[in-house]
């Protein structure tokens, strides 16, 4: 303890140490192993505002430890380009917004980015904090700063970094991808001078949760009587209702029964249980409720942390409790029907579009900008519904209101991109320089999802000045390209009908069990903390993407589980056969598929062979003309052997190799009006392993198809497609929606189309040789 304390005490009076993986807000701001080695200090920039000096204390003082809180809302960070903005909102308690705060961030730029001209712009709610340059390319270095009064406030803060990037030499289009710079989440920060800066009184301050050093948001519960039947519905409606709260995109669940949870930023320890359950837990800072119940933040320890403690004189009790903590969630995510939430990890909430829609830019968020480089990028994004049927079909528009000056040249082009995927190429043939005025920029939606989607403008900008490329050139700060926030993306109407198996859908907006009230069966082979975590991760994930609670039963008998949606949790050995059967999962996997436990994972482990040194073999004979006549056709015509089929294929039984570690496989319910989804893994320890995983906001994105699979190992998370799928239509009959619907089915099989229009024609001659014979004059 001794060794911890030095070590505090030389952190508050100089640089930031780059370990932690524990925490502000814990008992020591980082956790630096048990033998105390960890990397050595970074030096602070001297230029940068430093931290008062702090009086040591002395082992018999009981002087407490400044609050910190993370920043960053994910594991990693990568801003990459000439000129890009990262923003997103952070909530702070009223004792946080009131107390005296400095920001700290590591960072390291790449060795490319000249410092002279790139710059670093830190604000909080639009308020620069400090514009520092780029000169750490040899180390990561870490600067700290005086965040001035009166800048952060209670409620939601909005986090920006800005970067402005210039290449030390080349000056051509494929440069700057060179140019990037990384903020290191364990070294990003605000410290809180104020210790009471981590205290919770409200339900709402459960928002200021935030993250740890890895991004990520933990509720670790605290349960007793964990595995009693009786306890796993309030448990998991709670686990909702906590996810609803904090609004966070990295949120998972840890379970105990006994032993709490080490104090951390971005962790929430939350107690529940029965005064007989939790007094041995708790001693004296369990509240005395009588025969009442009570739910409230109490202190544990001299820090004064808080933990939520709901205590009822029984479990029958505790469900009631657990209904006033989550309501509020309920009504607030209730408000954003027009609106999928993803303030916490992008600049502003996602509208969804049901049908035909206009946006300006300045609606999306992106602001009216001049810009001097050479790739210009301006990103948004738009939501979609859980019904929207329209990947083959019909397109997307942008109108834009933009400039570029007469030094850009004919080959300059503008790229739009969906979801990281190419959808269209604009071209810039004209000389002089050009006004576009609502110029029209289309592209089709086959990369749109159910869910939120991305979508990127990019300009590549090529000049005879970056041709010749003389010294200083890239500091030219003359601008070349201008867009205005007048300009709209323009959504037109699409078919609307749900698809059964749509893991895509699941994943983006919790379909279908978003739409229900009634309670969804969830079979759990066993209750116990593996399985109840992983439960809480999936259900908080579906609650999310919902935007509202999703009332569930668990269960542990086929027999309760009934014809309609349901979903399945379990190792693959103890799961029903008629479930594996319904899924599409080979039986044989409840006794061949095995997986090996316990180490880490091992990220770096290549296979000896891959599928294409394969398909180079397999397709090097006399038939492999086949194949390059399907790749012509697909790279031409948008098509593909698969494509020209006269009906979807149907799905096959999976059998799951031994390299993978979780599947999530989706199927129609028996009554086809639904579906039943099943989270298997070997073991109950792959299972809450692989459902961690895949709480990272950037994987569950990847949840798609029919079946999607989770590899330990290598950390792939990779998809089966989907082949025969049921279509559920929850919207109200319309001629123009069926017409839309068969349209893009049409699209996806051609040879039916082709057999269609031959039927038709075939008919329409017969009908009118009829017509013609009977009302009309006709000739054999």
């Amino acid at each position: 303890m001794r060794r911890i304390l030095l070590f505090v005490v030389f952190l508050l009076l100089g640089p930031v140490v780059a370990a932690a993986q524990t925490a502000p807000g814990a008992a020591v701001p980082f956790d630096m192993g048990s033998d105390g080695s960890g990397p050595p200090p970074q030096a602070v920039d001297p230029a940068t505002p430093q931290p008062t000096t702090a009086t040591p204390a002395t082992p018999q003082t009981t002087e407490r430890l400044p609050f910190f809180r993370y920043v960053i809302p994910a594991d990693e960070m990568r801003i990459e380009g000439e000129n890009v903005e990262r923003s997103w909102s952070m909530y702070l308690t009223e004792e946080q917004a009131r107390s005296a705060a400095k920001f700290n961030i590591g960072y390291q730029n790449s060795i490319f980015v000249a410092p002279e001209y790139s710059r670093l712009t830190i604000s909080f709610n639009n308020v620069e904090v400090a514009t520092p340059p780029l000169s750490s390319s040899e180390r990561k270095s870490d600067m700290r700063f005086d965040v001035p009064d009166g800048v952060l406030k209670p409620g939601y803060n909005i986090v920006s970094f800005k970067v402005k990037q210039r290449h030390r030499t080349d000056c051509d289009l494929e440069s700057t991808y060179d140019l990037w710079t990384d903020i290191d989440p364990e070294r990003t920060f605000l410290m809180f001078d104020n210790p009471d800066a981590g205290l919770m009184s409200t339900t709402d301050d459960i928002r200021a949760v935030g993250v740890d050093a890895l991004g990520r948001t933990q509720f670790h519960i605290v349960a007793p009587g964990l595995s009693d039947t009786i306890a796993a519905d309030p448990l998991l409606e709670l686990a909702q209702g906590l996810a609803l709260l904090a609004d966070m995109p990295n949120t998972y669940f840890t379970y105990s029964k006994t032993e709490p949870v080490k104090f951390a930023s971005g962790v929430l320890p939350v107690y529940v249980g029965t005064p007989a359950e939790l007094r041995p837990l708790l001693g004296d800072a369990l509240p005395d409720i009588g025969t009442t119940q009570s739910a409230r933040f109490v202190s544990t320890n001299a820090l004064g942390q808080s933990v939520l403690v709901l205590v009822a004189p029984s479990w029958q009790r505790i469900g009631p409790l657990i209904d006033g903590i989550t309501a509020p969630a309920a009504r607030s995510a209730a408000q954003k029907d027009e609106a999928y939430s993803t303030h916490s990890w992008r600049k502003q909430d996602t509208q969804l579009l049901t049908g035909h829609r206009t946006l300006t830019f300045e609606q999306l968020g992106i602001p009216t900008q001049e810009f001097s480089g050479r790739v210009f990028r301006a990103e948004f994004a738009i939501g979609l519904p859980a019904d929207f049927y329209a990947d083959a079909y019909g397109e997307a528009r942008l109108l834009l209101d933009a400039a570029y000056g007469p030094i850009v040249l004919p080959g300059s082009r503008l790229h739009v991109f969906v979801n990281d995927q190419l959808a269209a190429t604009w071209p810039i043939s004209t000389v002089n320089g050009a006004v576009l005025r609502r110029t029209p920029v289309r592209f089709t939606m086959r990369h749109m999802r159910p869910g939120v989607n991305k979508i990127v403008l990019e300009a590549a900008l090529l000049t005879k000045e970056d041709a010749a490329c003389l010294p200083g050139q890239t500091a030219d700060d003359t601008p070349r390209f201008a867009v205005f926030d007048t300009s709209e993306f323009e959504m037109p109407n699409f078919g609307r009908v749900a698809q059964v198996p749509n893991l895509w859908g699941t994943s983006g907006t919790g379909f279908p069990y978003s739409r229900h009230e009634d309670r969804i069966p969830l079979y759990m082979d066993s209750l116990n903390s593996d399985t109840m975590s992983a439960a809480s991760d999936f259900v908080a994930k579906l609650t999310n993407a919902a935007r509202h609670q999703i009332p569930v039963d668990v269960v542990h008998s086929i027999d309760d589980v009934g014809d309609g949606d349901a979903i399945f949790l379990g190792a693959i050995g103890t799961l029903p056969a008629q479930a594996l059967r319904e899924t599409k999962v080979s039986q044989t996997s409840r006794s061949v598929w095995t997986q090996q436990v316990g180490g880490e994972a091992n990220y770096n482990e290549a296979p000896e062979t891959t599928i294409e040194e394969w398909d180079e073999a397999v397709t090097a004979g006399w038939y492999n003309w086949i194949f390059e006549v399907e790749k012509y056709l697909k790279r031409n015509y948008d098509l593909s052997f698969e494509t020209l089929r006269f009906l979807p294929r149907p799905d096959t039984d999976y059998l799951p190799p031994n390299s993978i570690s979780m599947i999530v496989a989706q199927e129609p319910s028996p009554n086809d009006d639904g579906a039943w989804t099943m989270i298997a893994a070997p073991t109950h320890e792959n299972l809450e392993n692989g459902m961690m995983a895949l709480t990272k906001r950037q994987h569950w994105d990847a949840v798609q198809g029919r079946i999607t699979t989770y590899n330990r190992n290598t950390g792939v998370i990779d998809n089966i497609g989907i082949g025969a799928t049921v279509f559920i239509f929850d919207t109200p009959f319309s001629i123009n929606n069926v017409r839309l619907v068969l349209t893009n089915w049409f699209s996806t099989n051609t040879m039916s189309f082709s057999l269609a229009l031959v039927i038709g024609t075939v008919l329409l001659g017969i009908a009118t040789k009829q017509m013609m014979t009977r009302f009309g004059r006709y000739d054999e």
